[in-house]
């Protein structure tokens, strides 16, 4: 097809014209081309989720009734092409529950009575976001209400488990001055949690302050990758300024000499930190190592140390804390007495071409004196077709030291486009 090319002005084409029209635009020149082959200039972003959640707690503590939440969450966004660098998106994001009263949202709805499942009905602005990256790639900026997910999400991230992502108002300054090299800086004035639009329990609502996060990343070590950390916490909101720290920390990971081994270390030391009334020093640390068993089969067992100070456990305010300590979050906040989780992982492909991964917890505290209980998980996915996923969820709980026994399952359908 011959090509036609035209230049961009304000009134030479309307934002509906952009989103329906074929182009390029040449990097030097501002130049708009034209053609069958290239995307539209706005393009639009579906994620549709569609999920049933159970939750039991039996044996310990109040006597709660089984939850089932049946909800579905659609995320819809327009995020346009990079213009001499620059870049926007904007998206919506809503939550629908089947029945308010099957569940408790804890946050906005729900009978106390019932397992919480953190799911509240929401309707809100997801993200909202303008991006500018420089020639080669070797600074960036972004600025604007965004998902923010750092290294394994274990301190910041965008906990996607839950159907009402969280997201940071936020500017991002990122540096890369060489292939190994990486430096980004992050200011965080509010932090849209997972609690919904509605949230009214004060210690569920939005965090507003001013946080500051500085990572380093140096890559292709001798020993692999080295990275570095300070995130310092200015975390307010209704219920007070207990969440606000300072961690700093450093990861080391890469493989075993000459083999299919990896290794991951990591430690940490945290204080409190702004305004927090609490007095507290805590230490962190995790280590895994993984590699394969056979083919399509990889096995990984870890320990992971949550230390704690004065009554107050190490804290992840801000992470991605399904994906750590079980999937029966028992563990989405530390204990008083810390905690240590020792635990092993096995995935593989299965028939059928399913996705199947196991873990296996064992916790105490963190002075390896009170046993907390074992967890069971699994985890199987299936991609239906290439904008259609399924995924099933399973957890098991065994408490002790007066932790109840838990169970938690779900099913759900992912429609991307």
């Amino acid at each position: 097809m011959k090509k036609i090319t035209l230049f961009a002005t304000a009134c030479s084409f309307t934002a509906a014209t952009f989103a329906v029209m074929g182009g390029d635009v040449e990097s030097d020149t501002g130049k708009i081309i034209l053609n069958d082959k290239v995307p539209a200039l706005v393009v639009p972003v579906v994620d549709i989720r569609a999920r049933y959640e159970y939750g039991g707690f039996h044996g310990a503590g109040p006597d709660l009734e089984d939850a089932h939440a049946g909800t579905i969450r659609e995320r819809i966004g327009l995020r346009t092409r990079k213009i001499r660098g620059f870049q926007g998106y904007v998206e919506y994001e809503g939550t629908q529950t089947v029945d308010r009263q099957s569940y408790r949202a804890d946050s906005v709805h729900g009978p106390t009575n019932k397992v919480v499942i953190a799911d509240p009905e929401s309707n809100e602005l997801n993200q909202g976001w303008l991006s500018y990256t420089a020639p080669s790639d070797v600074w960036g900026l972004k600025v604007g209400r965004q998902a923010i997910n750092i290294d394994d999400q274990r301190y910041i991230g965008g906990v996607a488990w839950r159907q009402n992502m969280q997201t940071f108002d936020s500017v991002i300054v990122n540096w890369n001055p060489t292939d190994d090299l990486e430096f980004s800086y992050y200011n965080i004035w509010q932090v849209n949690r997972v609690f919904g639009s509605d949230v009214f329990v004060p210690a569920f609502t939005d965090f507003t302050g001013s946080s500051h996060l500085v990572h380093g990343k140096v890559k292709n070590l001798p020993f692999g990758t080295l990275t570095g950390y300070v995130y310092s916490l200015d975390l307010h909101n209704t219920a007070g300024d207990t969440n606000s720290n300072t961690s700093f920390g450093a990861i080391l990971e890469g493989p075993v000499f000459d083999t299919d081994l990896t290794y991951y270390l990591e430690a940490a030391h945290q204080i409190d930190a702004y305004s927090n009334p609490q007095d507290y020093a805590a230490n962190y640390a995790h280590v895994y190592f993984s590699g394969n068993v056979c083919e399509s089969t990889t096995a990984s067992i870890g320990f992971e140390y949550l230390g704690s100070d004065n009554g107050v456990g190490y804290k992840f305010p801000l992470g991605t804390n399904h994906a750590y300590n079980g999937f029966g979050d028992l563990f989405l906040v530390t204990p008083p007495g810390g905690l240590t989780d020792s635990y092993i992982k096995l995935a593989t492909k299965v028939p059928g071409d399913i996705g199947l991964a196991a873990f296996y917890h064992f916790f105490t505290d963190d002075g390896f004196d009170t046993g907390f209980g074992q967890e069971a998980d699994v985890v199987a996915t299936r991609e239906i077709t290439e904008n259609v996923s399924l995924l099933a969820k399973g957890a098991w709980f065994f408490g002790q030291s007066g932790f109840p026994d838990v169970t938690r399952a779900s099913i759900e359908m992912d429609y991307k486009f």
